[in-house]
């Protein structure tokens, strides 16, 4: 994703540490991490997020992005609806720096949408489906948690598959092509819309996890 640095960014961080934290935020305060049930890996611009947290304001949502523009983009946003949203928290942070912070079997439910394909072979074990990342996420979700990944890259997504057949790990189910109108668990992100309006698929992957 590649956004540019805005005049307001560090304003807005700034003034909104209450919902946007970065790993020095959460040094003095690890715990805050634990209350949250629900992941999302990679939340850029944050909208799919915050529509959850809208819908369900019974729970708590966790929205991880590394790239700080990105990031500076979603706070704004989300400091748009916090005095309403209670529900909702924003870290800027490789999802790696953060995994020893969560407990196990913490998640309900891990997000995906749309993360960087890294295309080229000697990058694909930093794709968050790689089966190295399939065994973090396989300690934080709870017994029959379940796991979202959304892509429109059909090159990814069929390496993804061979990911969760190879680890092993997880029952999973495809669905392809995918449309959010036509459920309730998944609103479209900014990304799916961009892409539908091409007219490309997106492609869905849907993992649980195996109960001993």
């Amino acid at each position: 994703m590649r956004l540019r640095h805005r005049k307001w960014t560090d304003r807005v961080l700034n003034e909104n540490t209450d919902i946007g934290k970065n790993l020095n935020d959460l040094d003095a305060s690890k715990e805050v991490l634990k209350e949250y049930k629900n992941l999302e890996i990679g939340c850029g611009l944050a909208g799919f997020i915050l529509e959850l947290s809208r819908r369900h304001p019974e729970t708590n949502y966790l929205g991880v992005e590394i790239n700080k523009n990105a990031f500076a983009t979603a706070v704004k946003k989300g400091s748009a609806v916090k005095d309403t949203q209670k529900n909702f928290l924003l870290v800027n942070a490789p999802i790696e720096r953060l995994f020893p912070l969560f407990d196990e079997n913490q998640f309900d439910n891990l997000y995906l949408n749309f993360s960087d394909p890294w295309p080229k072979k000697h990058q694909h074990h930093r794709r968050l489906n790689y089966p190295t990342f399939q065994k973090e996420y396989l300690r934080i979700l709870k017994d029959g948690g379940t796991l979202y990944f959304r892509t429109d890259n059909s090159e990814l997504f069929q390496d993804s598959v061979g990911y969760f057949k190879e680890a092993g790990l997880f029952d999973f189910e495809v669905i392809e092509p995918f449309y959010s109108e036509n459920v309730d668990y998944l609103p479209p992100t900014e990304y799916e819309t961009k892409f539908r309006e091409k007219g490309f698929d997106i492609h869905l992957l849907i993992a649980h996890k195996k109960t001993k």
